[in-house]
């Protein structure tokens, strides 16, 4: 029954996305606004940054939910090919529904990945659309999934530590005791959930920078007001931009 009683996915979406839009007629309009995505460029300065990953560049794309929209994989090689970066993290959410089927999903990541042009390797995490069978088949694809584990980049001699953990808002099997056990004392980490819903046990961590998604920013915003429905219990102030 849960397929059926989940507020995100059988009232917030079915319902509310589906059918009342179809009956205002701007479902078809909301589409095309889909996939009007957009590269946004974000420069993070810190003082503790290992001189050798000065100007680093991450990208970070999470939510792809690649099967729920025809030209939305397309639209997503376009940008990517274009962008050489030094590394790559999957933000979860690589599936329309929490259950069912995931190969077209996976058949649409992989055309994505072979176009992701990052020099240190590409990352990933689970997000509450995601299930653990997924993983294997995208590993092949050259992905290396964080969860609840942790890995490091070197440059140099010198070490920046890459942290993902598992999905918290969902399945709440988040551990960040166990991604963070092989983390040296004082090393300088990226923090990846898929949701913001653990901003505090991150910053208790001494987490340097903390990449989420999950909220597609509200999915839909009220002019002056933000976010109709954020998806998560967090401050408002977390769903969205740079906090």
């Amino acid at each position: 029954l849960h397929a059926f009683v989940n507020f995100e996915h059988a009232i917030y979406y079915h319902f509310g996305m589906k059918t009342i839009f179809r009956l205002l007629g701007i479902y078809e309009k909301g589409k095309v606004n889909a996939l009007e995505i957009q590269l946004c460029n974000l420069a993070f300065y810190f003082k503790d940054l290992p001189s050798a990953f000065e100007n680093y560049t991450i990208l970070f794309i999470a939510d792809l939910h690649l099967d729920g929209l025809d030209g939305l994989t397309e639209r997503l090689q376009e940008i990517v090919k274009g962008v050489p970066v030094d590394l790559c993290i999957l933000g979860g959410d690589f599936r329309t529904e929490l259950y069912g089927s995931f190969s077209k999903a996976l058949s649409r990541i992989e055309h994505l990945v072979k176009e992701i042009n990052a020099k240190d390797g590409i990352y990933a995490i689970l997000g509450n659309h995601d299930c653990l069978e997924m993983i294997m088949p995208m590993q092949k694809q050259g992905v290396t999934f964080l969860v609840n584990d942790a890995e490091a980049v070197e440059r140099d001699n010198e070490q920046i530590w890459i942290v993902g953990v598992d999905d918290s808002h969902y399945y709440h099997a988040h551990d960040l005791e166990e991604a963070f056990s092989t983390v040296p004392k004082g090393a300088f980490t990226i923090f990846a959930a898929h949701s913001p819903d653990v901003y505090k046990e991150a910053a208790m961590y001494n987490s340097r920078l903390y990449l989420c998604g999950h909220t597609h920013a509200g999915q839909i915003q009220l002019p002056h007001i933000g976010p109709v429905f954020t998806h998560c219990k967090v401050p408002r102030r977390f769903c969205l931009g740079t906090w």
